[in-house]
């Protein structure tokens, strides 16, 4: 009985996720990468190295995703500020590993909100996304970074 259960969800999780719009599952990574980098920086602050590192794990392959869909061909300056962006939270990440720096990854979470806020509206409202969904005041300076380090 466990099991034909556990195979229905699998079914309902697949139908769900090949029903949303591209704005919802966009929406759904930065939740979860915003979750992620959350779990992470509670997982510095309580010492707990596998979690730590599970999270950052996650966080990153969220980031490559997001870049991955990326397209650089019709998405112009667009896509090489997201592209600039993606890099300079690998970085911050990566130092927050590295470290063990709950401020590297508190300067991610600073940049994915607005993000995650953004395409959260845009899903709900069922609206193609912007020109250019970012209402970030951070400057990106040439080579990625970002005006706040770790």
């Amino acid at each position: 009985m466990h099991q034909s259960l556990a195979h229905a969800y699998q079914a309902y999780q697949k139908t769900e996720v090949t029903t949303l719009t591209q704005a919802e599952i966009i929406a759904r990574l930065y939740e979860a990468l915003e979750n992620s980098l959350q779990q992470a920086k509670k997982a510095i602050f309580d010492g707990n190295v596998a979690k730590k590192g599970e999270n950052i794990s996650r966080a990153l392959a969220i980031i490559t995703e997001l870049d991955s869909a990326l397209n650089r061909k019709e998405g112009g300056e667009i896509a090489e500020n997201l592209e600039a962006l993606y890099h300079y939270l690998t970085v911050e990440i990566t130092e927050a590993n590295l470290k063990n720096n709950p401020v590297c990854l508190e300067n991610a979470l600073k940049v994915v909100k607005p993000f995650r806020e953004a395409w959260q509206e845009l899903s709900k409202n069922g609206r193609k996304a912007p020109q250019h969904p970012v209402n970030n005041k951070s400057e990106i300076k040439p080579g990625g970074s970002i005006n706040a380090s770790c």
